[in-house]
């Protein structure tokens, strides 16, 4: 009696190994497009914050432009990351709450992501968290 590898753990050979090559092909394209989105949302979001910063640093004549300018980079990332969950769904991976942890994606942003960027006007920035501490405890957070 001799003893087999079960079917799932060996290799079979590709019926049509010019499929086969195809089917890498685009399974490397897709993880390639994921990487490039990933970093365009980066770069939206890093945008995102910066026009936070500069609307709250803005005079009251300022305001409007810098509200019109935060907005219009509002909607960048909700594109971005609409653009990046579609794509992370193709990949097949489906579970995206740690991933929007870790790209600290703003609530508001996840929520008017995609057709819904441009229809709802988001509210405005939340002002920086050190501004609510003390002077003297802006360089500790609280836990």
């Amino acid at each position: 009696m001799s003893l087999r590898l079960p079917e799932s753990l060996r290799r079979r050979q590709p019926d049509d190994p010019l499929g086969e090559l195809f089917r890498e092909e685009a399974e490397t394209e897709r993880v390639a497009t994921l990487v490039r989105l990933n970093k365009a949302l980066a770069d939206a979001l890093a945008r995102l914050r910066s026009s936070a910063a500069r609307f709250h640093e803005a005079g009251p004549q300022a305001r409007e432009e810098a509200r019109r300018r935060w907005r219009r980079r509002h909607a960048e990332a909700g594109e971005a990351l609409w653009s990046v969950l579609i794509q992370r769904e193709m990949c097949g991976l489906h579970r995206h709450d740690a991933f929007l942890r870790e790209f600290d994606v703003p609530r508001s942003v996840h929520l008017l992501m995609g057709p819904a960027a441009t229809a709802i006007d988001p509210p405005d920035p939340l002002p920086p968290a050190d501004a609510a501490l003390p002077a003297n405890d802006r360089t500790q957070r609280p836990a």
